[in-house]
């Protein structure tokens, strides 16, 4: 019974967490639909309570089971920042390299279709978002909060097939249509798997992960 509510209890936190990420988007990606006084502030507010709602529900869950140390003080260390950096190195080869694998980097994905239409209509909010927002939401449900319900116990073997698993995660939510583009995500997501568990704290692969989607929109 304690198993299946630890599962059932982190699947929800992952649920709501998912769901105010989507919620959230629709401020940045559409803000000409949005109307509020003063909107930019509201608009700011609401992120901001969002994104500490997000990292509640994962603290929370470290709360009850942590047996990889995640999250422990003191966040910020040299050798961390180090292996955030060899991240993005890896991160920005392998996206070149799979994408010329898979296309011969003349076309792209669906996903990134979408994106750059969108990019269209909201200008710089889709920067903030992509940059930021998207990278800060992504590594606490694709890292932090899928970690913390499936692999659970500090084992070699869950070190590495949670990293596979969760990366794989990670390309499916970019490219449910499961085309030939799935490699590249899946490439992006484990890597940024390997950063937060050799850091063991997500800061360090939302870096990663900002660093990265920043060459796209800048």
């Amino acid at each position: 019974m304690r198993k299946f509510l630890h599962y059932a209890g982190n699947i929800a936190g992952m649920i709501i967490a998912f769901v105010l990420y989507a919620f959230l988007q629709g401020f940045y990606f559409f803000p000409k639909k949005i109307h509020m006084p003063m909107k930019s502030v509201g608009i700011a507010l609401i992120t901001v309570i969002v994104l500490w709602l997000i990292f509640w529900l994962y603290k929370q869950q470290l709360k009850y089971v942590n047996n990889w140390g995640f999250n422990e003080e003191p966040h910020w260390k040299w050798k961390k920042v180090l292996v955030a950096f060899i991240g993005f190195i890896l991160i920005t080869i392998g996206a070149v390299i799979t994408l010329n694998l898979v296309s011969g980097g003349k076309t792209v994905s669906t996903n990134q279709q979408e994106l750059n239409r969108i990019s269209l209509q909201s200008g710089m909010m889709f920067k903030i978002m992509v940059g930021f927002i998207a990278p800060f939401c992504e590594e606490v449900i694709f890292r932090g909060m899928f970690f913390n319900t499936f692999f659970t116990k500090a084992t070699s073997f869950n070190k590495w097939a949670g990293i596979l698993v969760s990366g794989f995660v990670f390309a499916f939510m970019h490219d449910p249509a499961l085309s030939k583009f799935i490699i590249v995500y899946w490439v992006l997501g484990c890597v940024l798997g390997w950063v937060y568990l050799q850091t063991k704290d997500l800061r360090y692969s939302m870096m990663t992960h900002m660093a990265y989607n920043l060459l796209g929109v800048i």
